[in-house]
């Protein structure tokens, strides 16, 4: 786990979740730096009983997360402000590449391989993971980092994420508008 008590707004989820109600007001939560982002704990599965967690993520311009699948794990994404380049696959053929803005909602359903990168400098949204869980994974990879194949394959054995760095997702050009 990493340290993030320094952070500014940190709220450390232990203290007041657990399946307790709680409020976090604007700036609050258990942050978490992911490379050149930023990523807030706002609820967790041992929140709320398994049922979901959510995160807020900003940041500026990216390259996109390791192509991943779920096996129970709905994914949904709803964008603030910037922009969100998102890849979803079927691995049957189907593929839909999307650009979200300010407003934009984006269902990433069990099954589909997908990834999404910041596409705009300023870019936050909130993202929720039904059954919860998934969001676990912020405190098992290195944030300053890409994540190495054997920390992926780490948080395979813990969480219900399938990880395919090596999927053929991003065609030719791996970075969003490339």
């Amino acid at each position: 786990m990493h340290d993030n008590t320094l952070r500014p707004g940190y709220v450390s989820l232990d203290g007041i979740g657990n399946g307790a109600p709680y409020i976090l007001r604007a700036g609050e939560g258990d942050h978490i730096t992911v490379r050149n982002g930023l990523r807030s704990l706002l609820t967790r599965a041992q929140d709320t009983e398994g049922n979901m967690g959510m995160t807020y993520c900003a940041g500026d311009t990216s390259g996109p997360t390791p192509p991943h699948f779920h096996h129970h794990t709905t994914e949904a994404v709803y964008v603030l402000s910037g922009a969100l380049h998102v890849w979803q696959d079927d691995q049957q053929g189907t593929r839909i590449e999307s650009e979200l803005k300010a407003g934009d909602f984006g269902l990433l359903p069990t099954g589909w391989m997908h990834s999404w990168a910041f596409g705009a400098p300023d870019t936050r949204f909130l993202a929720v993971y039904a059954p919860g869980g998934f969001e676990g994974t912020l405190h098992y990879l290195d944030p300053r980092t890409a994540p190495t194949a054997e920390q992926l394959q780490e948080t395979e054995k813990l969480f219900d994420v399938v990880w395919r760095p090596d999927y053929p997702m991003f065609g030719t050009s791996p970075e969003p508008g490339a």
